[in-house]
């Protein structure tokens, strides 16, 4: 049941449907349920001991692509994994968490 400024919008949004033009073809956006947050730290890159070489533009570029390289290969990584993942959805992990308690951890991929 609507209250409040919730009852307001919905109000608002019926008093449309009776006007033309612009006003009447507004579509409502509704905010997407989230996903779960997929997180994976890459192998740790050593640049102490670095500062004179990459002053120098190519080796600061060779450092670049190496970082670059690197994010990449952990994005795809996530990516593939998101797409294997079977509590990806929300609907998938509610039956989790309503059976094991909805403070315990929905299980996630090994690493």
């Amino acid at each position: 049941m609507l209250s409040g400024r919730g009852m307001d919008c919905y109000r608002n949004l019926l008093s449309r449907s009776d006007t033309g033009g612009e006003v009447s073809n507004q579509v409502v956006h509704l905010p997407k349920v989230p996903g779960r947050f997929y997180f994976y730290f890459g192998k740790p890159i050593e640049t102490e001991g670095r500062k004179e070489e990459l002053k120098s533009r190519e080796k600061a570029h060779e450092l670049y692509l190496e970082v670059k390289s690197e994010v990449e290969r952990c994005i795809d990584y996530l990516k593939e994994k998101r797409e294997n993942d079977p509590y990806r959805n929300i609907m998938a992990r509610l039956p989790y968490l309503a059976s094991h308690g909805f403070d315990s951890e929905v299980p996630t991929f090994d690493l």
